[in-house]
């Protein structure tokens, strides 16, 4: 007994403390929001909106004022090859309860979506899920396991991130992806959709894919496995919102492509040009990498993910070339060479014409030529300026964690916060 209420008398004082603390951050807002009309008024002409997906609720937390949607990557389907219906959180169900709890107290402004993430292989697909081969009753069991959820812990909605589907999948995921919108609105949810990127073909084509109805009208230069699933015109008419994926342009892989920057300007441009013409601007986010890679290029080791701390102690302990705007060409002719640079010289060509905004660093390590490219503050904010150009609703981040360059945090105080948000209505 005495330990039940020593447990429950700690839990009270967390709680206390938690509303001191959410007391505070409502006075900063509140503090930084009263400064009269003019500064409301050029917030509402500058507004752009912002959505992140995450995992690191202490990130979450901190930084969930700045954003109008939070997409807590929580959930996967359950079943590899063929699927059960039901989806499984990262979070337990207790977690979940009180961290949204948390979240609404904070920024009850905010909109909590989370995401469904299935990346389909050949242990992991898609199918029975999307009622493939008219498998109807996994598919409605599936609906009815995503509205249980949504529910069940007040979500204003749920986001679909079913990526890397064969074509055979377009017409049973756009019909799955109605009948979900359906029920979702007759609940006053929203549904979300995240995408492959597509930019526009010199020519189009007709693919023709066994088990659909009809070929695939492909305007896209992107004919892959999922680009080829997520019709730009039926999700711009069927989901509430809609998040382009733009990164890994250069994967994290020795080999083709090689090293080069996640998401470059030119492509982001490239993106939104084909975009803007088939899915309507106040639906349309694009989905801006926080990270970048580490290459090999000249031996045979892995690559390595960079934030904001690996790029600190590449700096920091190797002496490497600093480049900002990049320029790969001229690197690769200037820079002193350890050996062959097997892993970029036969890719080249992919950066001919083309100088980033994108920070990289050059150095030697054990032996071995290496190049990291990563982000921040400046590179993250011409791409901002790209997104406003076109006039769409907002960003994405993949992903918000506590590693983030502290700086690129800074620019979005100052872009959305100080009660931007409160001046304008989603």
């Amino acid at each position: 007994m005495e330990r039940i209420f020593t447990r429950r008398l700690f839990t009270f004082f967390a709680f206390f403390l938690f509303l001191l603390f959410a007391g505070w951050l409502f006075f900063l807002r509140e503090r930084g929001g009263g400064k009269g009309n003019e500064r409301v008024e050029k917030a509402n002409e500058t507004r752009i909106y912002a959505s992140t997906w995450s995992q690191d609720f202490w990130a979450m937390l901190k930084y969930i004022r700045l954003y109008d949607e939070l997409h807590p990557f929580l959930y996967n389907l359950e079943g590899g090859r063929n699927n059960t219906g039901r989806i499984l959180s990262v979070w337990k169900p207790e977690e979940i309860s009180e961290r949204m709890m948390w979240f609404r107290l904070v920024s009850p402004n905010t909109l909590i979506i989370p995401t469904i993430f299935r990346w389909e292989n050949d242990f992991e697909k898609i199918s029975d899920a999307i009622g493939l081969a008219g498998n109807v009753k996994v598919r409605d069991f599936h609906i009815r396991n995503i509205l249980s959820e949504v529910e069940k812990y007040g979500y204003d909605g749920i986001d679909i991130d079913y990526e890397g589907m064969t074509c055979e999948k377009k017409e049973a995921f756009e019909e799955f992806l109605a009948l979900l919108k359906e029920e979702l609105h007759k609940r006053k949810k929203l549904l979300s959709v995240s995408i492959h990127p597509k930019t526009v073909a010199e020519q189009k084509t007709r693919f023709a894919c066994s088990g659909l109805k009809a070929p695939i009208e492909v305007d896209y230069f992107e004919a892959y496995r999922g680009q080829l699933t997520h019709d730009y015109e039926f999700l711009g008419r069927t989901a509430d919102k809609i998040k382009i994926m733009a990164y890994e342009l250069h994967p994290r892989k020795n080999g083709f492509p090689g090293p080069g920057p996640q998401a470059p300007d030119w492509w982001i441009d490239k993106i939104l040009q084909y975009a803007v013409e088939r899915i309507p601007a106040n639906k349309l986010y694009m989905a801006i990498p926080t990270y970048g890679y580490d290459w090999p290029l000249n031996c045979d080791l892995p690559s390595k993910s960079v934030y904001y701390s690996r790029a600190k102690f590449i700096r920091e302990h190797w002496n490497p070339r600093m480049e900002q705007p990049t320029d790969v060409i001229k690197i690769y002719q200037t820079q002193a060479k350890a050996g062959d640079w097997i892993y970029l010289r036969p890719y080249l060509y992919r950066h001919e014409g083309h100088v980033y905004t994108d920070p990289s660093l050059w150095y030697r390590s054990g032996g071995c030529d290496r190049a990291a490219f990563y982000m921040n503050r400046t590179s993250f904010e011409k791409k901002m300026n790209i997104l406003e150009k076109y006039k769409i609703r907002g960003f994405s981040f993949w992903q918000l964690i506590e590693d983030n360059d502290p700086e690129i945090h800074q620019y979005l105080e100052e872009k959305l916060g100080e009660g931007s948000k409160e001046s304008s209505s989603p």
